[in-house]
């Protein structure tokens, strides 16, 4: 089998990050390629540049366009891609040519593999078909996830039971789970007809009925449904704090095991004792998930998440038979395979389970399962805590069979692990998961504000297990903003995520289309149309080597973060955004989340916490969490003994039903130690051996008393009402890295409006460049001053939604530098003379006039109003010989663009402008008198496809897309046209042809559209 060399597997795994425990050889050939240089940050490597998930939709195929897709990729600056196979809901988009796996299928798919390799493109896959979230029909029903069920039988005794017992109907979910929709849940699941015959009973019990059950009113204990394992538990556990009526407990010594009662018919013969009894028939049998939305040939069970022995098969039927097509020549074509965020629903048994809870949790799980249907057994704490041991197990046998397993057949297959290692669905601790991911991962959608709790889930589990690269699947659309986001709309975000340790993004998503008319078909509800086929695609150039040049940036050294904060162990453990972290993250100080993993692997030197791979942290911050486990609190008091200092308040109890006499000892021993005598009202400092506890006081305040500055601060140097910020923070938002010799900073203003800031940092003596990654310039900063706590100043300005890198790698050998006090001297010129107007694309329509710019979607005639392509707005101008040679700089200033242009100069491109502020510098282009001036300028896809609602249809459509209603509601295609097929115009008239009919645009108004101005020029003197 193909292997990674040792150094590449090396650094796949543990990134770049500062090694102390492997020898200086090693260490120098890790940190070697981390060290930052000028010509890959002006021309970044493939292996830094930004990559795409290419899907391919339900069998719609064609190698020519296949092949121009992945030219484009590479023209563009994309530096690779993941390959998906979906179709779009059910009937969101008919099956097209190559149906999955089929032959005409391998045949394009082994073209695709030669194609990247000749081009030049890194090729990952995903795992499954679908994107949600490991199936296919190789997925027997042993095979497939399975759940805990049961039946239930009330009888009264004495007297003999002769009867058969029922069981469940098979995938109960599809009344259950999602919406109460069987029709919409289709989408989620596999026919009952198909997983008949699969139950399996684990045990027959019986007990005293409980009273309220006698009444119809069950006593159930709080959010049983997801402490059982069924839903998964979105905040941190909490304990029922009720106590249960003596009446509603079912008593452990008075549960009978009447198993050996029951024939292989399913007919129990049982002699009742005297009262009233309830027979409940625990079982399990497959969940019926299915991956979705998978293209036809593709559809299947979702794997069993928790047997070794399932993903097995999975991997070498949906990931081995990619990797080996084509043959030798062609396996190392395939370098990744990934796994999507989890969105397969619960799971919580598998075959075994019984015999692996007892191994772990040292007692029969046989009689609590009563608990699983929400029965009180014991009490409510002993029912909380076994709830408690009964999801740890399933976490961890989850992250070992599902996460661990792909890992190593990955490793062991010469391919990197990459994964969105949470879900809302799974019974699983993201934290832990994240151990056995090599590419850690979160996602993001276009124009919102939320997943910034995943995104330092992924950059801290990297941060923590010291691996370079950490992923986001990026900018996924919403059905609100189709065809309307663009890169000037989205750059606030980007940087937005890259402050948060996102330094590699996999675009969401280029769609491939097999057919010539644009937009095509695509995700139906889904996704940006981050392709050729889009308006602005080819004034793409400039956004994509600003991110190129962003990610090369960070993914050099190693990260440097003052906070570690430890989350917890409980199943499920989830990611929190900082807001919602408690004691709360001061800003100025950064911060990784760890798991108990890493707790046990920290070391204390110096009063610092150190990681195995080298990442250093001021404080450790413990989550506030009513419960924890004594060995966790063991390794707590280590590491403050040691010199540590601990944020975070004490815990009240236990909340594992393990062993529970002899924790519940320990646990107090641990508290006081650790604690002291805090009694939660007031501030309190505990010492013990080297280190410090505080319960009560503000991390920022316990870094003034350690005498630790913020790392960065900033203070606005502009005036103006900034109003809300993009994205939640303080309008400017930072990230730092380094190495023994460099300190980088990346930091974004997050307005829309121009701002100057004094930015200080955590830096003494190293003098300030400016790395723009706009442009690839590298300067000396303007203006900067020591401090003298021993931080530097930088004075920074920043454009509307700016970003910057401030770079200290030189000794600083010369006095602070200031802005010299000048006046600037500019003269405008305009243009006198009407703008003449064309257009280029879809139904473009005649030349027009125009006096004065204006918003081309205010125009009255419809083909211009809705027109949608690249509008081409001419005009000239004159400049005197005096003029050209006493100016500094000439900038064309356009005002308001929608949304991206290309400026010629005398028929000499300029450069493309993407983003605000629309200016350039044309000097260069300029001669002494006449000059022509042409701004090419692309908008949006939207306009057309609104404007295409007043023409009558051109395509069929079925409303039942199995998409649902709501946010993404809508029509899918019910063929492809045939005037389509044969390279004709629409038969109506229609300017766009689209995979799926929004029916949020009926009657939506166009968006501003065009060069709007005003256009100017600004000769400086």
């Amino acid at each position: 089998m193909r292997q990674l060399p040792f150094i590449l597997l090396l650094l796949a795994i543990s990134g770049c990050n500062k090694p102390v425990s492997v020898d200086e050889e090693v260490c120098n050939l890790i940190t070697a390629d981390c060290e930052w240089i000028e010509a890959d940050f002006i021309n970044p490597r493939n292996d830094a540049k930004v990559q795409t998930w290419y899907h391919w939709i339900n069998g719609h195929l064609s190698k020519e366009e296949i092949t121009k897709d992945l030219e484009d990729m590479k023209d563009v600056g994309i530096g690779g891609f993941i390959l998906f196979n979906a179709a779009e809901g059910m009937q969101g988009t008919p099956p097209g040519n190559a149906p999955y796996y089929s032959d005409e299928f391998w045949d394009i798919f082994i073209h695709t593999k030669k194609e990247a390799k000749r081009i030049g493109l890194e090729m990952g896959i995903m795992n499954a078909p679908g994107w949600a979230t490991s199936g296919g029909p190789w997925n027997t029903p042993e095979h497939g996830m399975q759940e805990v069920v049961w039946t239930e039988e009330k009888v009264s005794g004495p007297s003999r039971f002769s009867g058969k017992l029922s069981i469940p109907e098979p995938v109960l979910g599809l009344e259950r789970d999602m919406k109460r929709d069987t029709v919409f849940n289709k989408r989620y699941y596999m026919p009952r007809e198909a997983l008949k015959g699969y139950y399996n009973d684990i045990v027959l019990l019986a007990f005293p009925t409980p009273e309220g059950e006698l009444s119809g009113n069950p006593y159930r204990i709080e959010k049983w449904w997801n402490k059982a394992g069924y839903a998964r538990l979105k905040d941190y556990f909490s304990k029922d704090s009720r106590t249960a009526p003596a009446g509603e407990v079912v008593n452990l010594d008075k549960i009978i095991d009447i198993s050996n009662k029951l024939d292989n018919e399913g007919i129990l013969n049982w002699d009742v004792p005297e009262g009233n009894w309830t027979i409940l028939r625990v079982g399990y049998q497959p969940t019926g998930r299915s991956n979705h939305p998978a293209p036809v040939g593709g559809k299947g069970l979702e794997v069993d998440k928790l047997s070794a022995k399932a993903v097995d098969i999975h991997f070498q039927e949906a990931v081995m038979k990619l990797v080996n097509a084509g043959g030798e020549d062609l396996r190392d074509v395939i370098s990744t395979v990934i796994l999507d965020s989890y969105e397969a629903g619960h799971q919580n048994w598998t075959k075994g389970f019984e015999d692996e809870f007892k191994q772990s949790c040292s007692y029969d799980i046989k009689y609590f399962l009563p608990a699983i249907t929400g029965r009180i057994v014991g009490s409510i704490s002993e029912t909380e805590n076994f709830l408690w041991d009964f999801r740890k197990v399933l976490s961890d046998m989850m992250d070992e069979n599902y996460y661990k397993r792909f890992q190593t057949l990955a490793h062991q297959n010469g391919l990197s692990f990459g994964a969105e290692h949470y879900g809302n669905y799974g019974n699983f601790d993201d934290f832990n998961a994240g151990a056995y991911v090599d590419v850690s991962s979160s996602e993001f959608w276009a124009k919102t504000n939320r997943r910034a709790g995943e995104a330092k889930l992924a950059s801290s589990t990297a941060h923590t297990y010291g691996r370079k690269l950490v992923a986001a699947e990026a900018f996924t659309g919403r059905i609100a903003d189709i065809f309307e986001t663009n890169p000037r709309d989205i750059k606030a975000q980007g940087d937005w995520f890259f402050t948060k340790g996102i330094n590699h993004f996999w675009l969401h998503g280029y769609t491939h289309d097999p057919y010539q008319k644009r937009p095509g078909i695509g995700l139906g509800g889904y996704g940006v149309h981050f392709r050729r086929q889009n308006t602005w695609w080819k004034y793409s150039h400039g956004w994509f080597e600003y991110m190129n040049r962003a990610q090369y940036m960070l993914q050099q050294g190693y990260p440097h973060m003052d906070i570690l904060v430890y989350v917890g162990e409980d199943a499920t453990v989830a990611p929190k955004p900082v807001e919602q972290i408690y004691p709360q993250i001061p800003f100025g100080y950064d911060y990784d989340f760890c798991n108990r993993d890493i707790l046990e692997k920290a070391k204390v030197r110096g009063g610092k916490i150190v990681l195995p791979q080298g990442q250093e942290y001021s404080i450790l911050v413990v989550m506030d969490n009513e419960y924890c486990r004594p060995a966790v609190l063991e390794t707590l008091s280590v590491l403050v003994k040691s010199g540590a200092i601990l944020v975070g308040a004490k815990p009240a109890g236990i909340p594992t039903l393990a062993d529970h006499e002899h924790a519940k000892n320990t646990f107090n021993e641990q508290t006081r130690l650790l604690w002291g005598k805090a009694d939660g009202k007031t501030i309190t400092k505990n010492k013990y051996g080297k280190g410090l506890v505080y319960w009560g006081k503000p991390v920022g305040e316990v870094f003034k008393t350690l005498d630790i500055m913020p790392d960065f601060e900033f203070t606005l140097k502009s005036d103006g009402n900034y109003g809300e910020t993009l994205f939640p923070g303080n309008g400017i938002e930072f990230i730092h890295r380094q190495t023994a010799a460099t300190d980088v900073y990346f930091v974004s203003n997050q307005h829309n409006k121009s701002k100057t800031i004094e930015a200080i940092f955590r830096i003494a003596n190293k003098t300030p460049e400016l790395w723009n990654p706009e442009t690839g310039e590298i300067i000396v900063a303007p203006e900067y001053r020591k401090l003298s706590d021993g931080r530097m100043a930088v004075t920074l300005d920043f454009d509307e939604t700016g970003s910057v890198f401030v770079v200290f790698r030189q000794t600083f050998h010369k006095e602070p530098v200031t802005r010299k006090a000048g006046k600037k001297k500019e003269n405008q010129l305009t243009f006198n003379t009407p703008w003449q107007v064309s257009f280029e694309g879809n139904e473009a329509p005649g030349n027009i006039e125009m006096a004065a710019l204006y918003d081309i979607s205010q125009h009255d005639n419809a083909d211009v109003k809705y027109f949608s392509g690249t509008i081409i707005y001419k005009n000239r101008i004159d400049i005197s010989k005096v003029e050209l040679e006493d100016a500094l700089g000439i900038t064309l200033k356009l005002g308001q663009v929608e949304v991206a242009a290309e400026v010629f100069v005398n028929n000499r491109s300029a450069g493309v402008l993407w983003k605000y502020p629309y200016q350039i510098d044309i000097i260069d282009y300029l001669k002494a008198g006449e000059n022509t001036v042409r701004v090419e300028v692309a908008n949006l896809w939207v306009n057309r496809v609104i404007g295409d609602w007043e023409l009558p249809d051109d395509s069929e459509w079925v409303p039942n897309t199995g998409i649902g209603s709501g946010a993404s509601s809508g029509f899918g295609l019910a063929r492809i046209p045939g005037w389509v097929l044969r390279g004709e115009d629409s038969p109506t008239g229609r300017g766009a042809f689209v995979g799926y009919k929004w029916e949020h645009l009926e009657n939506k108004k166009p968006l501003p559209s065009g060069l709007i101005g005003p256009v100017s020029i600004n000769i400086k003197k």
